[in-house]
This record gives C-alpha cells, structure tokens and sequence, in this order.
C-alpha cells in the first residue's frame, strides 16, 4: 500500500470564470483555490464557455486528468495555471492536446512537477451539444 500523499478530485463545471476576484487564501492552508460551485457534468451547447473550479495544487507534483466528453461537441480545451491567483495563463502542449470534434471522446493529460501553485481548465464550445467529465489524482513524490 502506497503512503504517498494523493487528492482524487472531480472538477466540477460553471458558467462564471472563477478567476474573476479569485483570492487565494493564507498559504499555510491546506486544500485552498476555488470551492466547487458547479456540476460534475460539463453541459457543452451553444457557443458557451464554462469553467472550472481552481484548484491548489502546491503541495503536490505531478496532475494526472482523465477526460471524457460525449455528444457531437466540437471546440477547445485548456488549462490555465497561476502562481499569484490573479494572472491565469493557457498551458501549451505538445503535440496539441486532442479535442472534441463531433463525436465521443476521451484522452489523458499528465502534468508532471508542474511548477504552478494553481490549475483550472476552460471549454469554449463552437458548435454541437455534449457533456464533458474531467477527473483527477494529485500525487506528490514522497
């Protein structure tokens, strides 16, 4: 059995960014960034954008996120990371990150000593309807 320190999550999707007024809590608190104000089921229609919660990831070093969306969605995933809570910017990947396209899907992304204290994730739906389902695991290397 493995003594790692690990934190499963489920982001949970919104209509707000969460970024707008985001103030990170004291430093020495555990568990901080945004607290889910959303649903687990990402509805994707419309040209909407929805947005995850954020999530405090300082305590650990490596993000693994599976996703899974269904429907005929097509636009784009990304995840945005901050070390001050106030400036959010687009992780790049290479090569590209899969992306919904009009059919079910699904992918894995691993963010390996990812040297951000935050992490959250944004849909901008161009066309088609679906849902979408990000879940998480944390872990640290001790």
């Amino acid at each position: 059995m493995s003594g790692k320190n690990q934190f499963p999550n489920t982001l949970q999707w919104q209509d707000t960014d969460p970024s707008v007024g985001f103030l990170p809590l004291n430093n020495n608190t555990q568990s901080q960034g945004s607290v889910p104000s959303g649903v687990i089921n990402g509805v994707m229609d419309s040209t909407d954008t929805i947005y995850s919660q954020i999530v405090d990831v300082s305590r650990m070093d490596n993000c693994g996120f599976e996703i899974a969306w269904s429907g005929t969605p097509t636009g784009t995933l990304s995840f945005f990371v901050s070390d001050s809570g106030i400036n959010f910017s687009a992780l790049t990947f290479s090569p590209n990150l899969a992306q919904p396209s009009g059919s079910d899907g699904k992918m894995t992304v691993s963010l390996n000593q990812l040297p951000f204290k935050y992490v959250t994730a944004q849909y901008v739906n161009a066309t088609g309807t679906g849902v979408l389902n990000i879940y998480c695991q944390f872990k640290d290397l001790n």
